[in-house]
């Protein structure tokens, strides 16, 4: 399915992948795009996404968009200001209680962009050691102001 899922993705036939998508946990389609953006490097993984992500906004789609520009896709001038978009929708998604999106605001603190500003670095910390007191890295943040 890899291959025929790609192929649709990257000719623009969304239909078609979507269709093959419904086949698919968001784990496994997570996987399967990340691994078809790191092989052919195309947008238009990320595009899909979008699709998707206009008919039904969801954590996980905003989860998926956020890795692929934050991964595979990271050399694209403004995608890392793409993925700090939908960083911050998950984390207003899930209304700041999970510390798996917080995270991922300070991993984009912490690359040589810099994207997410000090002072919401120092906010997100301050979040993530409210939900996880022994957080490690929200610690190393909060010490450093």
């Amino acid at each position: 399915m890899t291959n025929k899922l790609n192929e649709f993705i990257i000719k623009g036939h969304f239909v078609e992948a979507k269709e093959m998508m419904n086949e698919l946990s968001y784990s496994e389609l997570d996987e399967e795009l990340m691994e078809n953006a790191f092989k052919d490097s195309s947008i238009t993984n990320y595009a899909f996404i979008m699709s998707l992500l206009v008919e039904e906004e969801n954590v996980e789609l905003h989860e998926m968009a956020f890795r692929l520009m934050a991964i595979p896709l990271s050399y694209l001038d403004g995608a890392y200001y793409a993925a700090l978009y939908h960083a911050r929708r998950c984390v207003e998604l899930t209304d700041r209680q999970d510390i798996r999106y917080l995270f991922n605001l300070l991993f984009l603190h912490h690359i040589p962009d810099k994207v997410v500003s000090e002072e919401e670095a120092y906010d997100t910390a301050r979040r993530m050691l409210e939900l996880d007191p022994d957080n490690r890295l929200a610690k190393e943040i909060i010490t450093k102001r």
